[in-house]
């Protein structure tokens, strides 16, 4: 798996909205603004699931996303892997996570995702770049 460099965990970090993109099974994309994510470690990231309808829907069937930002320490794009958690560990510190940000947010799943790629979002020659 990729692994993302201190910079790349910043910029996220220093983001308040992030795009979600999924796509279903036949293709049809779909984008949604998010708000709950971080970086578990350098090859792993958090979404959390408060909302999810037709991404969620698409992530059963298409278990693959594009996560994109820009924010006042630049941006990037993210394309990984993801997994699906309900119940277990994960899910668990996911539901934690989030009350403590917002007690009133209920999490229905917690959506980890391997990093496999990492482009600019920026103008000029390298836009679109894959840097990792």
């Amino acid at each position: 798996m990729v692994k993302v460099t201190e910079e790349i965990k910043e910029s996220l970090k220093g983001t308040k909205v992030a795009y979600l993109s999924t796509a279903a099974k036949d293709g049809t994309p779909n984008v949604v603004p998010i708000g709950a994510f971080k970086f578990l470690d350098d090859e792993t990231l958090l979404i959390s699931d408060q909302y999810f309808n037709k991404t969620l829907k698409n992530l059963q069937e298409n278990p693959k996303i594009a996560l994109s930002w820009w924010g006042e320490k630049g941006g990037f794009q993210i394309k990984a892997d993801i997994t699906i958690h309900t119940d277990g560990e994960i899910f668990r510190e996911d539901v934690e996570w989030v009350h403590s940000i917002r007690a009133t947010l209920h999490p229905k799943s917690a959506i980890v995702g391997k990093i496999t790629g990492v482009y600019i979002v920026k103008g000029g020659t390298d836009a679109g770049k894959k840097i990792l």
